[in-house]
């Protein structure tokens, strides 16, 4: 409705690029180029989009995600959703990760992640919407924003 409401109104798709572009400079970012040459360059498994995760996944091999926002829970975890170039999805971090010695204070909107063998879940097994359970063991690599 934003559009619509404006005076001169944007072609739709110039109105959703204007929306997109702070998102996709995250993925032409330094962090986002290393990360996924990371996943490459180790013969990791092939990285699963966030838009084909679903109910037949009940653990997805490789993941590779920008932090778009991070809400703490109140007992230490936190509720982050993650964003790539496909989709965004939510997911539950659990405390331990934001205390990690090596990486723990790296965890913050705009970092990026890199996650294998995460468990998916959902309220409703099988419809939508899927979270992801993100634990220590999960946390494979994380590039901070200062990396840009």
């Amino acid at each position: 409705m934003r559009n619509r409401e404006s005076e001169n109104p944007l072609p739709t798709q110039q109105f959703l690029s204007d929306l997109n572009g702070p998102a996709m400079l995250v993925f032409n970012s330094n962090p986002w180029r290393y990360d996924v040459h990371y996943v490459k360059s180790r013969d990791l498994p092939e990285v699963t989009t966030l838009i084909n995760i679903n109910h037949n996944l009940e653990r997805v091999p490789t993941v590779v995600a920008f932090v778009e926002s991070m809400t703490p829970t109140g007992k230490g975890n936190y509720t982050i959703n993650l964003k790539d170039p496909t989709a965004t999805i939510g997911a539950s971090l659990h405390y331990k990760v934001k205390q990690h010695q090596q990486y723990g204070e790296d965890i913050v909107v705009g970092c990026v992640l890199v996650l294998k063998q995460v468990v998916v879940f959902a309220p409703n097994r099988f419809r939508g919407p899927y979270f992801l359970n993100i634990t220590k063991n999960n946390v494979q690599q994380v590039s901070s924003v200062s990396q840009t």
